[in-house]
């Protein structure tokens, strides 16, 4: 589906730091208890924001998507890796995460000879739009290998093709 016209994607704003990083913090929490009900929670959500504001925001490459300055979606590139790419929760099958992916892939395809991510084994939906971008199941796992204890898989995609 074709983004909303009016979203916007951008970087963080330096002058809204704390404030973009909480807003952001408050929807990786929903997006996650939405779309993967009785997840376990590895820290509490103090700890959450921490991580957000001190190692994301500061260490990763962030995109914000915001529709009338709603942060509705957020991707995170470190290297090779997308960390992070979550809507808002209610805004599934708007294009938002599509357009993040999207501009995700346009910073990454001059350095980056491959892109992945990780997302678990039972997030169906997850699964089916990384599948439709070209990324291919390249390991499964049981789940040790994650702080939530839940079975994984892990996707990479060509960037060089």
């Amino acid at each position: 589906m074709k983004a909303p016209t009016q979203l916007v994607l951008r970087r963080p704003d330096v002058a809204r730091f704390a404030a973009e990083a909480n807003a952001v913090t408050a929807l990786y929490l929903g997006s996650r208890r939405a779309a993967l009900p009785g997840l376990r929670e590895a820290h509490t959500e103090a700890e959450t924001y921490v991580w957000m504001r001190e190692a994301v925001f500061p260490r990763q490459s962030v995109r914000l998507a915001l529709l009338r300055d709603e942060i509705v979606g957020f991707a995170a590139r470190d290297g090779v890796w997308l960390a992070h790419l979550y809507v808002k929760a209610g805004w599934s099958g708007h294009g938002i995460g599509q357009a993040l992916l999207d501009a995700v892939l346009a910073e990454a395809s001059p350095v980056a000879p491959v892109l992945r991510v990780y997302t678990f084994q039972r997030n169906a939906g997850a699964r089916r739009f990384y599948e439709r971008n070209g990324f291919v199941a390249a390991l499964e796992g049981d789940g040790k290998g994650n702080e939530e204890g839940e079975p994984d898989v892990l996707y990479e995609r060509n960037m060089r093709t």
